[in-house]
């Protein structure tokens, strides 16, 4: 089986969807619902909060369903991975799952605090009550860096990095992923509906309390498992992977060029997965939706040819190259941007700033964290080869 490159393109472009949505927390409400005129349109006014709530626009900002289409493609990829390589060694599996995931997070936890005790002089002006109260609310001491470094998961101990909610649930998940594989492959029916089950109870137990979001460790735990179908469901599409692929390629045109991509827009739904702990009902109208949008981008990304090229070129691929820290770092390089320039810029010329520095952030982290961090997991699980006149 060929490494399918297209996937690590549409992590990019997940990834970058997140940049794009934290921008939107960012900006003054009075920007979002100041009217916009436009002449094409017969002289009607529109303002942000309608362009992107109520248009196909809505994906350029929706973080939610970006983190959803990780985690399936997550599901996905591990089992390529699994299938390839075989479960000879669980312990070999973790290594390389920590020194992918947890170390980078660790660096940039660590950075992170560094940089709010550098910068951080007063509060912020001119921005959103999210971005002046939520990250870097809580003062980097020594309980709460050891917090953020536990992956504990509660509040306020994802202040030093918000995205860090949804890296700590793909590290648990990824600490029983071989398990779930196995299960999935042996017992499918059975554990479908044992995750289902979970599912449910843990989506009534947290909205019943009404966190968001947890705030004991347990609770931390439960909410990891309200997105467990999403892993699951990337592993239902890697086992069914062949019959997607005749499908797709069997389908009339109408379902390739039409259905499919209006199918990627449910992606775009408005922000009420579980993390906003809005209702079991509206919960699960995400999950379905999220899990409809993200079947139908991987399906397109790996079989509609045009498409294939366009994710191959190198600037995509160099995007999905630095997926990772680009979703890791982006908001402390914002939030140490905006805390240094708040005084001597106005609010739209430091956010412009941002963008061009976040990538740029991102590739340094890239190649000066995350590449070596790969690496160690590579040369510490490498299996030891026999001399030729020692094999037999």
């Amino acid at each position: 089986m060929r490494r399918e490159t297209e996937l690590d393109a549409v992590r990019g472009i997940a990834a970058l969807v997140v940049v794009i949505f934290h921008f939107w927390l960012i900006m003054p409400d009075e920007w979002k619902t100041q009217a916009v005129r436009f002449p094409m349109l017969m002289g009607h006014s529109f303002n942000l909060e309608t362009l992107f709530h109520f248009t196909p626009l809505r994906l350029l900002i929706s973080g939610s369903g970006a983190v959803g289409l990780f985690f399936v493609l997550s599901g996905y990829v591990l089992s390529l991975s699994i299938s390839r390589y075989g479960m000879a060694s669980y312990e070999r599996f973790v290594v390389r799952r920590i020194c992918r995931i947890y170390l980078p997070f660790a660096v940039v936890i660590l950075f992170s605090a560094l940089m709010l005790v550098l910068v951080k002089k007063g509060p912020l002006t001119g921005v959103s009550e999210w971005f002046a109260t939520g990250p870097w609310s809580v003062y980097p001491t020594e309980q709460v860096v050891m917090g953020h470094l536990l992956m504990t998961g509660t509040v306020p101990l994802l202040s030093l990095d918000s995205p860090a909610w949804s890296l700590i649930i793909e590290m648990r998940v990824s600490l029983v992923f071989p398990i779930l594989f196995v299960l999935m492959e042996k017992y499918r029916e059975r554990t479908i509906a044992a995750v289902i089950v979970m599912y449910f109870a843990a989506s009534m137990f947290l909205n019943g309390m009404g966190e968001n979001p947890p705030t004991t460790f347990m609770h931390s735990l439960i909410f990891t498992l309200e997105y467990l179908p999403l892993f699951v469901v990337g592993i239902l599409f890697f086992q069914f992977r062949e019959n997607i692929r005749v499908f797709y390629g069997s389908s009339p045109a109408v379902i390739r060029n039409v259905v499919l991509p209006l199918a990627i827009i449910l992606l775009g739904v408005p922000a009420i997965g579980p993390e906003n702990a809005v209702g079991v009902v509206r919960n699960l109208i995400w999950l379905v939706c999220t899990t409809i949008g993200s079947v139908a981008a991987i399906c397109v990304a790996l079989h509609n040819e045009r498409i294939c090229r366009y994710l191959q070129k190198s600037h995509m691929q160099g995007l999905g190259h630095i997926s990772y820290s680009l979703y890791l770092s982006h908001l402390v390089v914002i939030s140490a941007m905006a805390y240094t320039l708040d005084a001597i810029m106005p609010v739209w010329a430091w956010m412009l700033l941002a963008f061009p520095v976040s990538l740029a952030a991102a590739t340094a982290c890239f190649w000066l964290v995350e590449y070596p961090c790969m690496q160690a997991g590579y040369w510490l699980t490498r299996r030891p080869v026999l001399k030729p006149e020692l094999v037999g």
